[in-house]
């Protein structure tokens, strides 16, 4: 993957499609142009060039003349990616004022149910929907969980809230495992990265993902893509609270980490 290509991808987390982070990237580097010149050099569809001006420029990412023709011009890096941010930082907070009503609205609207004692399976799409799960469960709990997964999905889990979630779970009085494996020396230090409670590398029996905590929540999936696109839509999981699979699972777990060896021995020898 070029950097280029790196960067877009990058970009999408800020809410930019390719296109709109083909431009700005394409601003930075060629420097003010027209939309019509900008549109040609980049290779960019005229219409689609347009929509995607009115959105950067809505982000704050670009700012335009009123001349005709409009000339573009990109904001610098940290200003811009800055404001992306403190935006979404208030819709958070606008967000978490009106959840507080909104719950109590609920409330009152929600009829008393019977609660079922039966355990529930739900499959869940998307990466960024995957690692929002995850780091549920773990903010959550105060019991062991382990977390066997691929090298490459413990390095994309560091980009993501999973390392605060691993914190805040220590912090409850839970026991956080990360197992993974790799041949790769270079990766030992980043894979610490998550600052679980002890990481160890070990030979897994697929290149699966594991989640699981004790007596309590079950995420599993199948054969991960080793892609480093947090937004991937075509990663899935199980999810389930049924304690038969919880328990084998744990069991598993408990095995293939008896086997593993702590990352600080590795890095030591």
């Amino acid at each position: 993957m070029s950097v280029e290509d790196e960067l877009i991808t990058e970009l999408s987390y800020f809410g930019l499609d390719k296109t709109d982070a083909t431009m700005y990237l394409g601003l930075l580097r060629i420097g003010s142009l027209t939309v019509g010149k900008m549109s040609t050099k980049l290779e960019i569809d005229r219409g689609k060039a347009y929509r995607s001006l009115n959105k950067l420029r809505d982000m704050g990412l670009i700012t335009t003349t009123f001349s005709n023709p409009t000339i573009c011009e990109s904001v610098p890096p940290a200003d811009a990616l800055t404001t992306v941010i403190q935006r979404k930082e208030d819709e958070i907070v606008t967000m978490q004022k009106l959840s507080r009503k909104i719950i109590k609205d609920l409330k009152e609207l929600n009829r008393p149910q019977n609660v079922s004692e039966a355990s529930s399976i739900s499959i869940i799409q998307g990466r960024s929907n995957i690692y929002s799960r995850t780091g549920k469960l773990i903010q959550d709990s105060s019991k062991i969980i382990y977390i066997i997964t691929t090298a490459e999905d413990i390095l994309r889990m560091y980009h993501t809230a999973i390392p605060e979630k691993i914190a805040m779970c220590k912090k409850n009085g839970g026991t956080v495992r990360v197992l993974t494996d790799t041949t790769n020396e270079n990766l030992l230090p980043l894979i610490s990265r998550l600052k679980a409670t002890e990481t160890r590398v070990g030979k897994l029996p697929s290149k699966s993902r594991v989640v699981v905590e004790e007596g309590g929540q079950l995420i599993m999936s199948g054969s991960i893509k080793e892609t480093m696109d947090l937004n991937d839509d075509n990663d899935s999981i199980l999810y389930t609270n049924s304690k038969e699979m919880i328990n084998n699972m744990f069991s598993l777990c408990q095995h293939l980490w008896k086997k593993a060896k702590p990352v600080e021995v590795l890095l030591a020898s």
